[in-house]
């Protein structure tokens, strides 16, 4: 059994516009140890996904159906008390996105990181603080027994990200769950916290699954990666294969609009259109209204998962053998654009 399994997991948001389909339909697992990037546009669900698994979603949302497995235990099944007393910050922790905003500014950094590991543990008040110095030293801060009692204004962006991320390894999680960790750091900053978060895995061989929109970050941490669109998971693969060769036309837009140290900006093509609202979802295959490839079955049907290769799925009718069609999906191809002679649609780029 996989240390975290989530199946059909669907969470919505009613409003007045209508019911948001925010999760609709979501599966993935994690294996002990391992890295998984969630990856997508803004508005595809990623942070909803996280935040459901933990029952962090408030009102007007909620969790209306799927399971969700954590080493053996039924979390879907558990009270709002139980998650928070024997799952939250425990087995597993969460790394939120903005760290100007995540830490309480009237506590020191700190008493904040000691008062998790008093909550879930049974380590003495002096025994907390001496973790919580220790932590501090092992995510990079300097003089981590000093700047333990200082205040959270008094550090970076950046420093206040370590502060979070030593928090989050307090209670020696199976699993951390690292939501945009680094949007609202400097390019060097990022650098140096995704290093860190590579560095937690081989030290203390915690899975984590990492949110982002950056295939970048991606490539950096995670052995493999589910890219998310509109609610759903239209694509899974290990990392490499993934990057080698996409198959899902959404993911194969995403590719060819990422920066690299080889490609000229003039050559990025961003995926045209916006992506669509939740409320009123297209029909069929929700990418089609952006796809440069689709066809006529695409607004009829709604694509299931098709095994592309070994641990490689991918939801686009493209790979349905029922519908025959002659165009194969773009593939990357020796780090240059390739035109594709049926859709005319280049290809995406390799690093």
């Amino acid at each position: 059994m996989s240390l975290l399994e989530v199946s059909d997991l669907r969470t919505y948001f009613y409003t007045e516009a209508g019911i948001v389909r925010a999760v609709d339909g979501v599966d993935f697992e994690v294996e002990a140890g391992e890295s998984l990037g969630l990856v997508g546009e803004s508005g595809a669900g990623k942070s909803v996904t996280v935040k459901s698994l933990l029952g962090l979603i408030d009102v007007p949302g909620k969790v209306v159906d799927g399971e969700i497995y954590f080493d053996g235990q039924a979390l879907h099944e558990m009270s709002e008390q139980e998650l928070r007393q024997n799952v939250r910050g425990s087995d597993i922790s969460f790394v939120f996105q903005d760290p100007m905003s995540a830490l309480n500014p009237v506590h020191t950094v700190g008493s904040q990181i000691a008062e998790v590991v008093e909550y879930h543990t049974d380590r003495t008040e002096a025994e907390a603080w001496e973790r919580a110095v220790t932590l501090l030293d092992d995510v990079g801060i300097p003089d981590a027994e000093q700047r333990a009692d200082q205040y959270p204004h008094e550090f970076s962006g950046g420093m206040r990200q370590r502060v979070l991320i030593a928090m989050a390894l307090s209670c020696d999680p199976k699993l951390i769950i690292a939501d945009e960790p680094t949007t609202a750091l400097d390019v060097t900053i990022q650098a140096q916290i995704i290093e860190l978060f590579e560095e937690i895995q081989e030290k203390y061989g915690t899975a984590i699954v990492y949110v982002t929109h950056d295939l970048g970050v991606v490539r950096e941490v995670c052995d493999r990666v589910a890219v998310m669109y509109l609610g759903k998971i239209v694509e899974s693969a290990p990392y490499d294969e993934l990057y080698q060769d996409p198959h899902h036309p959404y993911t194969q837009m995403l590719m060819r609009s990422v920066v690299t140290p080889d490609r000229d900006v003039s050559e990025l093509e961003p995926i045209q259109g916006t992506m669509p609202s939740a409320v009123d979802p297209p029909s069929g295959c929700r990418f089609r209204t952006r796809c440069p490839r689709e066809f006529d079955e695409c607004g009829r049907y709604e694509p299931p998962r098709i095994q592309v290769g070994e641990n490689h799925d991918s939801a686009c009718l493209l790979h349905d053998e029922q519908f025959e069609r002659e165009e194969p999906a773009l593939h990357l191809d020796s780090g240059a654009a390739e035109t594709d002679s049926t859709s005319g649609s280049r290809g995406a780029y390799d690093e």
